[in-house]
């Protein structure tokens, strides 16, 4: 508990919670570190033997030994991320023994370094931290003790018997054995508690990269919940839309059907009059009640509609003030209309009218939030090919997009979904030189096809 306490204090913020282990380093970084050992080990050899070159011939120590002990201190670092604990243990204990018998080795910087190294590793990487605990504190009072030994031999250091001041003069304020002992022990401090310390902040901090990982997935999957909603929201809301036009006119057959009764004993021509309108009413309903089928075929509704509670839909009336109210947001919008013959927007089905009013409404939208463009054309056409009669919408503007304007996506769906209600085509897209083009053909009628029943030809 004591050394979870120092860990908070001195390695401040979130700390991984007990028992979480770091995954296993991958086969790559574990080639590395092998090929790290062999490079450190050519050059410790070069050093060692650069030391070999230039000291006293009656105290260098033997050369094969000095290659031996160099090549055995670097060699661990090969396997300190797969066995971290175990490599630790090694170079501590050959630590000090070479330190004891060859210390002209162990003042190499390579052998400093790869112990350094072989600390810092296992305080990053050992997996059972309860075991790298007892295995550090084995290590530190270890070392502690060894220091304690090596400082009280000053015959060792300074050649001479305990009465240091007869033996030499010095210019400091300290006494040369608490001064030599200082200074050691301040050395070995920084160098076990930095290696220990990078060691631990590493470990941190490959915790905090798995958090942020796990949170980024589940930041994406709750994206993905999110617009799989906003699909569902959005194809319920044309349903229910969908769901008033075809009561509209269910509505407007039974009216029919009840004037063609009245009116059959004395005018059978107004009769056979209405009787066309009950059939086309009835064409158009059940039309657009196979597109509902099929929005909701793969979804279920939370709750019941309640068309109590809505304003009543748009149609092409109120195309005028979806004008007006872009002017208002900054953007002039010009009209258009282009009919193949006159009235034929006015006679258009409700289902149709307000398919092409939504798409009017979120093309502008989507003008004023962004594009930099000021003004927008809005043109409503209607014509006949070989197909039948359609009835088109389209917005175009001259502007760029605007940065850090970029949509979810959600509205240039619900477009294209409108239109396949009503077997139309959708042509989004930018325009040459600039602006924006968002065009939707509906068809007005829809050819039904009877369903083929099994064993039979269609």
């Amino acid at each position: 508990m004591k050394f979870l306490a120092l860990r908070q204090r001195f390695l401040p913020g979130n700390f991984p919670p007990e028992g979480w282990e770091r995954p296993q380093p991958t086969s790559e970084l574990l080639r590395r570190d092998i090929w790290t050992a062999l490079v450190m080990a050519a050059v410790a050899l070069l050093g060692m033997e650069m030391m070999l070159s230039f000291g006293d011939g009656e105290n260098t120590p033997d050369r094969t030994l000095s290659y031996l002990a160099t090549v055995a201190l670097i060699l661990p670092l090969a396997v300190r991320r797969r066995f971290p604990i175990s490599s630790m243990l090694v170079l501590s204990a050959m630590f000090i023994g070479f330190g004891t018998w060859l210390p002209q080795v162990m003042m190499q910087l390579a052998p400093q370094v790869a112990y350094f190294a072989g600390l810092y590793s296992a305080a990053s990487w050992a997996r059972d931290r309860r075991a790298l605990r007892l295995a550090l504190s084995g290590v530190i009072i270890t070392m502690f003790l060894w220091l304690v030994v090596g400082l009280t031999n000053v015959k060792l250091f300074f050649g001479t018997d305990l009465d240091l001041p007869q033996a030499f003069e010095t210019t400091g304020f300290i006494d040369p054995v608490v001064a030599w002992a200082g200074y050691n022990f301040l050395v070995n401090l920084f160098y076990f508690g930095g290696a220990i310390f990078l060691g631990l902040a590493n470990w941190r901090s490959s915790w905090q990269h798995e958090v942020v990982v796990a949170q980024a997935a589940q930041l994406r999957e709750q994206a993905a919940e999110l617009a799989r909603r906003a699909v569902i929201d959005e194809r319920l809301r044309i349903a229910r839309e969908l769901h008033d036009v075809v009561a509209h006119h269910i509505s407007a057959v039974g009216v029919q059907a009840a004037a063609a009764r009245m009116v059959q004993p004395r005018d059978p021509e107004r009769a056979t009059e209405l009787m066309r309108g009950i059939e086309d009413s009835a064409r158009h309903a059940v039309g657009e009640t196979r597109s509902l089928l099929r929005v909701l075929r793969h979804e279920e509704a939370e709750g019941p509609a309640q068309p109590g509670q809505r304003s009543p839909e748009p149609s092409l009336a109120e195309l005028p003030a979806l004008v007006e109210q872009s002017a208002r947001a900054g953007v002039r919008v010009e009209l258009i209309t282009v009919e193949h013959r006159e009235g034929f927007l006015e006679g258009i089905g409700a289902g149709l009218g307000l398919a092409l009013y939504r798409i009017a409404a979120e093309s502008l939208a989507n003008v004023r939030e962004h594009s930099t463009a000021r003004s927008a054309v809005l043109s409503l056409r209607s014509g006949r090919d070989e197909s039948g009669e359609w009835a088109e919408v389209e917005v175009t503007d001259d502007g760029n997009a605007r940065p850090g304007t970029a949509g979810s996506g959600f509205g240039l769906r619900g477009i294209t979904e409108r239109a396949e209600l009503h077997h139309g085509l959708v042509d989004i897209g930018p325009r040459s030189p600039a602006g924006w083009r968002t065009r939707a053909r509906l068809r007005t009628q829809h050819t039904l096809t009877p369903t083929p029943v099994e064993g039979q030809t269609p």
